[in-house]
């Protein structure tokens, strides 16, 4: 049986061994201050809401499994544009504090090295939060704000584009 969420302080450190052992689950709304990639990312206007659950496997290695969802303004990769954007993603990770223990784990399942035996949320969501970041934004197809592609651009004159820096080397080649 899963004990009921708690909601801790963003900024308070989790004792995970503790939470593990009793199948606690959390909740956050992480905040600026907690996660510096994301936000160098996703500006000031955004939220991540986290809901993890701890536990213990049958060789006593702590585990956390949940989601995240994020709400942000970030740019589209495809047509360069800031559009709102709205993703969620599952952590599932084992949580170890021996390098040779998570060499050995690392085949198997997704990893994270710890040191003592306490963790932020920010630790184990950063990582997942940023790798799951769509690139493309745009949802029609094609987008509608992609830069147009074709030579001449629109409005350049025909007269333009024959009077060119490379034009006196065509004449002097069609000599």
């Amino acid at each position: 049986m899963i004990a009921p969420a708690m909601k801790t302080r963003p900024d308070q450190p989790l004792a995970y061994r503790e939470l593990a052992r009793r199948r606690a689950a959390v909740t956050h709304r992480l905040g600026p201050s907690s996660l510096p990639r994301w936000s160098a990312l996703a500006g000031e206007n955004w939220s991540v809401d986290t809901q993890l659950e701890f536990s213990l496997d049958e060789d006593g290695v702590a585990w956390v499994h949940g989601e995240f969802a994020a709400r942000a303004e970030l740019r589209c990769q495809r047509c360069l544009e800031v559009l709102p954007s709205e993703y969620s993603g599952r952590v599932d990770l084992c949580l170890v504090e021996d390098a040779q223990r998570a060499d050995e784990l690392a085949h198997s399942c997704d990893v994270l090295l710890v040191s003592g035996d306490q963790i932020d949320v920010s630790e184990i969501v950063e990582d997942e939060l940023l790798l799951g970041v769509p690139e493309q934004l745009c949802e029609q197809e094609p987008c509608v704000r992609l830069p147009d592609l074709s030579y001449p651009a629109p409005g350049v004159e025909e007269e333009e584009v024959q009077d060119n820096p490379f034009a006196a080397l065509g004449r002097l080649k069609a000599d």
